[in-house]
């Protein structure tokens, strides 16, 4: 999905040898439709090329070599071009000059320019980014002149554990979409979502669950995020590409204690209304009497009757009072899917429900394309990417509450 179709994004790239993940996150730019335009330091220019970026961004790149003032391949024309601005990888050098308003090379004549939103990706052994003049600069690019910093601990190239790895391309891409995308509706609101498949255990290796993905929730939890709420992801989907809270919960009643738990928390932070999104496949039913070793067949025998109970009803035994929440439901019949729906969105006291129906148009369990009817206020139909959908649900929300 061209999620930042048209949207301008300089990337500046520095000497560092994970200059190469640069040319990775560019690439995600050009996808998602972004016009991507790339800056490059002399230093940089030792480990990766600028026709690589010129390939993958169909741009010109701007170097020492070039910088023209016939047109805006200028460290002022690009400055004003650009919507956001990433440093990516940022050496300790670079952090540690932008600090101090040093604009000694092209990239740092063009951050001094520029007033977008900015981003910072350092990339150092561990030792530089711990050192006290680095934590400094840090420190005020991110107190003073509002800078988002995303960094990440990993094995370095000089085989070190620290926190001086270049965050991986995919979550400074969803970085650069957040600071392109974020509207003030959405800023710091709570957004708990629930995903993917729950198990509830029959003995120590055998569950019962379903065949939910957890994608829909994953692409929950990356549209809230890119709108810039502060969204909590709890169940069995998980998505490494997003710096946001992840919990994991396998059956009801844990699920229903985690849950209750953040709600309480994340009303506290903040005085907008919260929302939940529980999209998780939720399991009915669960073993009455689960057993903590392994069954052997040679004690069941040849047929196996397992006595079932029914789970927790998470949506009616949390507090609604200050939530927005809506539900999802899968149904298989076609027919009376909307009425089944409906009666749950009144049963459960709910502000809207998520229709999915399962062998409509292909959909199914894990695919990547879905449609949702939605009913909140009025009935509403979204199909398409689940990327696409988790936008289009999220809008219906923002228009409602």
């Amino acid at each position: 999905m061209k999620i930042l179709e048209n949207r301008r994004v300089v990337l500046g790239v520095t000497g560092s040898i994970s200059a190469y993940k640069a040319a990775y996150l560019a690439r995600l730019l050009v996808k998602a439709g972004a016009d991507a335009r790339v800056v490059m330091t002399k230093a940089a220019q030792r480990f990766i090329g600028a026709v690589t970026f010129e390939a993958i961004t169909g741009n010109e790149v701007l170097t020492d070599k070039n910088e023209s003032w016939a047109n805006d391949n200028n460290h002022i024309g690009l400055a004003k071009w650009a919507e956001t601005l990433i440093i990516a990888p940022a050496t300790a050098n670079t952090i540690n000059k932008i600090a101090i308003g040093a604009a000694d090379n092209l990239l740092l004549q063009t951050v001094l320019v520029c007033k977008a939103p900015k981003i910072l990706a350092p990339a150092a052994n561990d030792a530089m980014i711990n050192n006290e003049a680095t934590l400094a600069a840090l420190g005020v690019l991110e107190r003073e002149r509002n800078w988002s910093v995303e960094t990440e601990e990993g094995e370095l190239v000089c085989k070190e554990i620290g926190a001086g790895r270049l965050a991986e391309p995919e979550r400074l891409f969803w970085a650069i979409a957040r600071s392109l995308l974020r509207r003030d509706f959405w800023d710091k609101r709570a957004v708990i979502i629930t995903g993917g498949a729950c198990r509830e255990a029959i003995d120590s290796v055998r569950d019962i669950t379903n065949r939910s993905s957890g994608k829909m929730a994953i692409a929950l939890a990356r549209v809230a995020y890119c709108l810039g709420a502060s969204p909590v992801l709890i169940g069995s989907a998980n998505d490494p590409a997003l710096p946001i809270a992840q919990i994991e919960a396998n059956g009801a009643d844990e699920m229903l204690k985690i849950l209750n738990a953040n709600i309480a928390a994340q009303q506290k932070s903040s005085d907008k209304k919260s929302v939940l999104l529980m999209a998780a496949a939720v399991s009915d039913y669960r073993a009455k009497s689960p057993s903590k070793k392994k069954l052997k067949k040679s004690d069941i025998g040849d047929r196996w009757i397992l006595e079932l109970k029914q789970t927790e009803d998470i949506l009616s035994l949390i507090d609604k009072s200050d939530l927005f929440c809506v539900g999802f439901k899968a149904e298989t019949d076609a027919k009376n899917a909307e009425k089944y729906a409906l009666d749950m969105k009144e049963e459960k006291r709910l502000n809207a429900v998520c229709l999915n129906i399962l062998g409509l148009d292909g959909v199914e369990f894990g695919s990547d394309r879905t449609k949702i009817v939605f009913l909140g206020d009025d009935r509403q139909e979204f199909e398409g990417e689940k990327l696409s959908v988790a936008f289009d649900i999220l809008s219906a929300i923002e228009k409602t509450i």
